[in-house]
């Protein structure tokens, strides 16, 4: 049974954590401003997590796969997964979304006094607990949407973990060791480069095992490879597939931190103390010197009174620093400066405070205290309500009910003139941080994910593309964007296949002007089923609303099965219908029209060429998503009506096959700026599921297409089906074994398995296809340090690529 005090101390942590909820639902209430860039991606990637756990399929493959590539970034699923059942209960909204960290702020409190009570006593961890409620960083994150709150939170709590694992050895050595190793994995699950925090403390536990010898260093190693793999069995799935994108998410993280925060980089002195600088404000400033002031009267050379319980021993004082002061190392010498990398050592710079104010027994110790807490609510009132002059020297950041962003419109507007498919609106320019891609993607996913909100990624050179790619376009003045948005603009407004669909005006003065294309490149209806029970189809491959160049294609379907998705092949390529953009949530039928530019592959065109010696052309194929067929009945081609000018959509399967003979190519650099561009256009990326269905039965009616085999491997690596991808790869190497580009391809998707071993030969046998390739002779590299050969890994890097010859690589055509 619990005695008194510890009764007492929970009942305070429980008032600190309700006051803190209460405050956080007042603040939330006041404000009424949407998400900005960051809090608008995050809360997208939540909604998206809360729409996979409501298809919970724990046994499934494709289950979890799905799941975590809604997280493909170095910022983690484990805040969106804690949020989804607040999205549950409180509805998918912002506010609900920000209710969230209330739940990490119950784990901070716990942690905060766990460690007080560690490191001091009890009091002292009352304290830590109280001032985390109070610190005008913590509550400025808390009112927020991001992942800095969530990971102090878990940070702070195995930070706590590993304190008392390290100092007091408890037993069993193996539970608490796999509880150290699940902590570990939920740091990574928060941000991927979380666990780099505590990387001084991990140096010091590895310097400790260097230095014990017997049984007593095998039984280190032994907690230490238990703490390892339950840190992989929590984190190890999500980092596996997607590692590749983390490690490109941090590499561009750390390019914007150079580009716009120049001046702040560790080999400047402003770099160096920007955040000593800049910590103090996180706590109060004010409250900072008072806690110090009194500490420091309190501590004199005659005053022998003791202020510690228990005078802790050097090492473990050493223990107790290694952590904030490796972070703040780390976050010094990071490219990008804000306080909210830098926010996980918060709460050791409260808990210092704590210790404090536990310590002092002087007289005057009260009201020294009480002077504190007021100076605490103080900051409270001005930073997060505007109330009073800011004691804190941190910025304020109070709720604004002022303005009117009108999301919620635009969305509405879009949902209503498309209501049974999924939209995709481009933003220009997205520079607005009220009104940009990222909440009003978050807008549209709340809004029963009938509507994507997209930015321009088109260069120049591809803003044709850009028009027919997309059927919706929000343009808001004043603000300036780059040339390519700018030309962009220009031509919405101009083109003649466009026309203005809603108006609205903004806080700044600005007005936002949605367009759509007069007649859309994918048009849903509902339609009376037919009496036979039959599927109709209709093609109309000459021309498309008297627009030579572009095709149509009408089917009437179950909307159960328009929607799993039905698929059409025929001898001129492959087609999806509705592109996996069909949403419907009744029954009945639905008539699904399809204008897409007219463009066909090579192979394609050979196998349309009139040839006696080969066999008749093939009737189309109807097929189920699983790839079944679908009995259907052909229709007779069918007119537009007249003075329809429509632009059509891209063929997105067609553009896989250009992607797959430009990979044959070697041709990377404009293959990826293709990919983005496309995955930009198409929100889910269903052409790569569906292109990787429809070639694989494009195969068996054609297996010596090659062009399909390579279209079919980009299409299940760009899903991070490394497996799949490896198979095609091997096939491809078998029907072309002079194509260099392909064992470079096998290689690349063994070393994403972690396979060197079988990534090594296919890349020494590129090499010697193709010795000049530069990122042939890094992968080269790579597979001999995964195999731990590093003697061979530093020689082949100090061996440059030689030039390349005269006559290029050693790449077929197609």
């Amino acid at each position: 049974m619990a005695s008194p005090i510890r009764r007492r101390d929970g009942l305070l942590l429980l008032t600190f954590w309700f006051s803190g909820i209460a405050l956080d639902a007042l603040w939330l209430r006041l404000n009424t401003l949407p998400p900005g860039w960051d809090q608008g991606d995050h809360l997208s990637r939540a909604l998206g997590l809360w729409r996979q756990l409501q298809l919970f399929s724990p046994l499934s493959a494709s289950w979890w796969h799905d799941l975590w590539a809604e997280a493909p970034s170095y910022r983690g699923p484990l805040t969106g997964l804690v949020t989804a059942p607040l999205l549950q209960w409180l509805g998918p909204g912002y506010s609900s979304a920000v209710l969230s960290n209330s739940l990490f702020q119950a784990l901070l409190l716990l942690s905060l006094y766990g460690l007080g009570r560690l490191i001091h006593s009890r009091r002292a961890g009352l304290w830590a607990a109280g001032l985390s409620c109070l610190a005008p960083a913590l509550l400025n994150q808390r009112s927020d949407y991001l992942i800095d709150f969530s990971l102090t939170a878990v940070v702070t709590a195995c930070w706590w973990l590993l304190s008392w694992v390290v100092l007091h050895r408890p037993r069993p050595r193996w539970l608490w060791s796999l509880a150290l190793g699940l902590g570990f994995g939920l740091i990574t699950l928060t941000r991927a480069t979380g666990l780099l925090l505590l990387w001084l403390p991990l140096l010091l536990l590895a310097w400790r095992l260097l230095r014990t010898r017997g049984r007593r260093r095998l039984s280190l190693l032994a907690q230490g490879l238990i703490t390892t793999l339950g840190a992989a069995a929590v984190a190890g799935p999500w980092l596996a597939q997607n590692w590749l994108t983390i490690l490109t998410s941090v590499n561009m993280a750390r390019r914007w931190g150079l580009v716009y925060q120049d001046g702040l980089e560790a080999n400047t002195l402003e770099g160096w103390l920007w955040y000593p600088r800049m910590l103090p404000s996180t706590a109060g400033a004010l409250l900072v010197a008072v806690v110090l002031a009194g500490g420091l009267l309190a501590w004199r050379p005659w005053n022998r009174r003791p202020l510690w319980p228990r005078q802790p021993p050097a090492s473990v004082w050493l223990w107790w620093l290694s952590f904030p002061l490796g972070g703040l190392l780390l976050a010094t010498v990071m490219t990008t400066k804000d306080i909210r990398f830098a926010l996980p050592l918060v709460p050791q710079l409260l808990l210092a405070l704590a210790l404090v104010l536990a310590s002092v027994r002087q007289p005057w110790a009260a009201p020294w205290r009480l002077a504190v807490v007021v100076l605490g609510v103080w900051g409270l009132a001005s930073c997060q309500f505007g109330l009073g002059p800011n004691p804190t020297g941190f910025l304020p950041r109070p709720p604004r009910s002022d303005a009117h962003w009108p999301l919620a419109e635009i969305i509405t507007r879009i949902r209503d003139q498309a209501p049974h498919q999924l939209s995709t609106l481009v933003v220009v320019p997205d520079n607005n941080i009220h009104l940009n891609p990222f909440n009003l993607e978050a807008e549209g996913r709340r809004q029963g994910f009938r509507v994507a909100a997209r930015q321009s990624v088109a260069s120049p050179a591809q803003l044709a593309d850009e028009l027919a790619g997309f059927d919706w376009f929000l343009l808001q003045g004043r603000l300036p964007g780059q040339p390519a948005e700018n030309q962009l603009t220009a031509l919405v407004r101009q083109s003649a296949a466009l026309e203005p669909s809603g108006s609205w005006p903004l806080p700044d003065g600005s007005r936002a002007e949605l367009y759509r294309k007069r007649v859309r490149g994918l048009e849903v209806l509902p339609h009376a089923c037919p009496s036979d029970g039959l599927a109709r189809l209709r093609l109309s491959p000459g021309s498309a609303g008297n627009q030579p160049g572009l095709t149509r294609t009408e089917v009437i379907a179950p909307a159960a099965l328009v929607q799993q998705g039905l698929m059409l092949l025929v001898d001129g390529g492959e087609q999806a219908i509705g592109q996996g953009l069909v949403r419907h949530d009744g029954a009945g039928c639905l008539l699904v029209r399809d204008t897409l530019q007219r463009t066909a592959s090579p192979a394609a065109a050979r196998r349309r060429q009139p040839d006696a010696a080969t066999a008749p052309v093939r009737p189309p194929e109807l097929l189920r998503a699983d790839g079944r067929p679908l009995p259907y009945r052909l229709l007779p081609p069918g007119n537009a009506p007249e003075g329809a000018a429509p632009l059509g959509q891209p063929h997105r399967l067609a553009q896989l096959r250009a992607l797959g003979s430009q990979l044959r190519r070697g041709e990377l650099d404009p293959l990826f700026s293709r990919v983005g561009q496309i995955n930009q256009q198409d929100p889910e990326q269903r052409y790569l599921s569906q292109g990787e269905l429809l070639l694989s039965a494009q195969l068996q009616r054609h297996p010596d297409d090659l062009e399909a085999r390579y279209a079919l491997a980009l299409a299940q690596a760009l899903q991070r089906k490394a497996t799949a991808a490896a198979d095609t790869l091997e096939q491809i190497v078998a029907r072309d074994p002079g194509n260099p580009q392909a064992r470079m391809g096998l290689g690349f998707v063994q070393l994403y398995r972690f396979r060197p071993w079988a990534a090594q030969p296919p890349l020494d046998q590129a090499a010697r296809l193709n010795p000049s390739d530069p990122t042939l002779h890094t992968l080269r590299v790579v597979a001999r340090a995964m195999r731990l050969d590093l003697a061979g890994a530093l020689r082949l890097s100090q061996q440059p690529p030689p030039p390349p010859a005269g006559s290029g690589t050693a790449s077929p055509s197609p």
